[in-house]
């Protein structure tokens, strides 16, 4: 696939910040918002998707809500959110984690120094939870110039499982690749706690969806050769 090339980005402590944030657990969105918003400021937005039109109960002049029109899955929402990001900074969360205190300005802190440390700017931060995996990137940080390398987050074709490891392999290979076990938010996840299963995650990680992700990732390090 090839590399799109494009102008560095300006990296500060005052980088506009997306949080991108899709859900197909409409119940939760404002409980969602409402921790994350805890400690913003006037260069921080947050992209909401939806599977279905939704209707919010507070308005918040930098969120914005979408509505996912392509395959209802994660993929297609994240990539949704990201291509409507105005950020030099993307986040990528979902309805499990709750941030810690001033992670907003710890993750900015982090990319800046990252950046001039290495003088690159397509930088991507694993911001390892409890599960301490390194073969996959669950909810990444990465900067614009990361992200337009391919003008998506992830392969289309991917619907959930998997991707997280395409995403691990390409950046590693392509971009300025970095780990942290800071804690910038703890996860909920069903393996390390006990969650409540719903349809929403019983869809989610089928062992459909985990053969056809295997399979997809195949195709992509063959196809990319990561």
């Amino acid at each position: 696939m090839s590399q799109t090339v494009v102008e560095p980005y300006s990296l500060t402590a005052e980088s506009y910040v997306s949080l991108l944030y899709t859900t197909g657990r409409p119940h939760l969105i404002e409980d969602v918002l409402q921790r994350w918003h805890l400690q913003v400021d006037d260069k921080f937005e947050i992209i909401v998707v939806t599977n279905d039109v939704y209707q919010p109960k507070t308005l918040r002049s930098n969120v914005r809500y979408l509505t996912n029109k392509g395959p209802r899955n994660c993929v297609t929402g994240w990539n949704l959110a990201a291509q409507n990001a105005i950020g030099d900074i993307f986040i990528q969360v979902s309805d499990d984690l709750f941030p810690s205190e001033n992670w907003l300005l710890n993750i900015r802190q982090a990319v800046v120094t990252l950046a001039n440390e290495h003088n690159r700017f397509d930088i991507v931060l694993n911001l390892l939870d409890d599960r301490m995996e390194r073969a996959a990137v669950f909810h990444p940080v990465l900067t614009r110039s990361a992200y337009d390398k391919n003008r998506f987050l992830y392969p289309p074709d991917f619907e959930s499982m998997a991707c997280d490891r395409w995403f691990y392999r390409y950046h590693f290979k392509y971009s300025l690749y970095a780990e942290s076990d800071k804690q910038f938010w703890t996860h909920v996840h069903r393996l390390t706690h006990n969650v409540e299963v719903d349809d929403v995650m019983r869809i989610h990680e089928s062992e459909e969806r985990y053969v056809r992700g295997r399979i997809t990732l195949q195709k992509y390090i063959d196809l990319q050769q990561l």
